[in-house]
């Protein structure tokens, strides 16, 4: 069940160059004891469901993502619990991700649903935030599996696995919400937005065609360092935070020539912006118009008396990680998925932030100011 998380990580170095993607290092836990994460609050017991903990693994430093897996000692019963941080998207878009990661494992063969996804309230919670799924494997040791994502207050995200050879798929529901309860959860929730399975986007993307990068200059170098301000806000909680509200999501079905372990989501309403979401690890490319460099960039210009026409709309590009944010130089117009995963595996950066901790790092690539 790690496969795909592993996956994630080896796709973040390719493009960003900022998570191992060795086999992820064990975390400190004291065998037989509870563990309790001390970001969100979440207590990890060492005995879950019945199974023992059998390993520990941090998918990133600072206690920002990380995975705790219990089974017997064939693997016949297994269960996986991950808590990692909230960068992008919403529960809807990464339960779907998950959904995908689940339906194409080789291991379970065809799956069929077995209990469709299905929102419910996470312990400790008053709305109904988090999704739910069950699945028949079509093939191989397991009867069922089962999938739960959920939120723990604004920061975090709570994913659980089980695969059983002995839970039938029509006891699977019961018994995942069973195991989600025996997880120590926090006194002290804030509240999520109610979760509804993702669908498909009414309207095609707005392309027209190739983006080019901007012309050096300017307006090029007020983008990059706007951009890399609005990022070194994210996730401060306060009234200067940048973040938009929270936004329901569809999933958009275009044929991009993307790696089936992707997928491409859009804010409802909208066909000029998107998140190119990695696998099921929280990670993705945020596409979008820069409204704020085109306002800044034109009450600056039309106080200095510029000549030569009001600036262009752009299009900013940007790695969300799971404690920085990679940016991009801004494009003429909305590019493709396709040709965004290649802007960002195969194009130097412009500015890099982190988004995690007192102390905000910004550092911009001095060539893309030239």
């Amino acid at each position: 069940m790690l496969k795909a998380r592993i996956l994630a990580a080896a796709l973040t170095v390719t493009v960003a160059e900022v998570v191992s993607a060795r086999t992820p290092p064990d975390l400190p836990v004291d065998q037989g004891k509870s563990y309790r994460h001390e970001l969100s609050g979440l207590v990890i017991p060492a005995t879950l469901g019945g199974l023992p903990r059998t390993s520990a693994r941090a998918f990133a430093p600072d206690h920002l993502d990380e995975a705790f897996n219990f089974a017997t000692p064939d693997v016949g019963e297994d269960i996986t619990v991950f808590v990692f941080r909230n960068v992008s998207g919403s529960v809807p878009v990464w339960f779907d991700r998950v959904t995908s990661a689940i339906e194409h494992r080789e291991v379970y063969g065809d799956t069929t649903i077995a209990a469709p996804a299905t929102a419910f309230t996470p312990p400790g919670q008053r709305t109904a935030s988090g999704l739910i799924e069950v699945w028949r494997p079509g093939k191989g040791r397991y009867r069922s599996t089962g999938m739960a994502f959920m939120p723990l207050g604004p920061q975090w995200y709570v994913e659980l696995r089980y695969s059983s050879a002995t839970v039938t798929p029509a006891a699977m529901d019961a018994r995942l919400r069973e195991v989600i309860g025996a997880i120590g959860w926090p006194g002290r929730i804030e509240s999520q937005p109610a979760a509804t399975p993702v669908t498909d986007c009414t309207t095609p993307l707005a392309l027209t065609g190739r983006a080019s990068a901007i012309a050096a200059g300017q307006q090029s170098s007020a983008n990059i360092l706007l951009g890399a301000m609005v990022a070194s806000m994210a996730g401060k909680h306060s009234a200067k935070d940048p973040r938009q509200p929270p936004r329901a999501w569809c999933r958009d079905t275009g044929s991009y020539g993307l790696p089936a372990q992707h997928g491409v989501y859009r804010p409802i309403g909208t066909s000029d912006q998107y998140l190119l979401a990695f696998n099921d690890a929280g990670r993705g490319i945020w596409v979008a118009p820069n409204t704020l460099a085109l306002t800044v960039n034109g009450e600056a210009a039309a106080k200095s008396g510029a000549t030569g026409g009001a600036p262009a709309l752009t299009w900013s590009i940007a790695v969300d990680d799971i404690a920085q944010t990679i940016g991009f130089a801004d494009r003429d117009r909305l590019p493709p998925p396709d040709q965004a995963a290649a802007i960002v595996r195969s194009e130097p950066y412009a500015s890099k932030t982190s988004t995690w901790g007192d102390k905000r790092n910004v550092t911009i690539n001095s060539s893309a100011l030239k």
